[in-house]
């Protein structure tokens, strides 16, 4: 099994990010920590490995954006899916992961549209 050196989102699906982050981090002159697109990425995959997600593969390439040593330093997010056991053997665990965020930030993306809120309880109170 050969991991990836690079992982990222589809094209559609890091717009939808950056619309989230544009929501979510404090406008100019508000008080408050911003949120980078680590942040959000690492939390779309949290979610899917809490509610067991197995999702689809990619529906086009990804833009492969972010080093993997510098996304999962340390390796949390790989030792997480593992443990899980969620991968099929022998399948890479960054692709899976790169799935896993794609699906996360899709979610978060569609939950915004729909109520207007980022669904903070539903990740948070579950």
């Amino acid at each position: 099994m050969t991991e990836p050196g690079r992982i990222g989102l589809t094209a559609e699906t890091s717009a939808q990010m950056d619309e989230l982050l544009l929501d979510l981090n404090p406008q100019k002159g508000e008080e408050g920590i911003s949120l980078i697109k680590f942040d959000l990425y690492r939390l779309a995959v949290a979610v899917g490995i809490k509610k067991g997600i197995n999702p689809p593969a990619l529906p086009e390439k990804s833009n492969a954006s972010f080093r993997v040593n510098e996304l999962d330093e340390g390796g949390v997010l790989y030792a997480a899916v593992e443990a899980a056991g969620i991968v099929e053997m022998g399948a890479p665990i960054y692709e899976y992961i790169e799935r896993l965020a794609e699906y996360g930030v899709r979610e978060f993306y569609d939950s915004n549209l729909r109520t207007g809120q980022f669904p903070f309880d539903e990740i948070f109170n579950k």
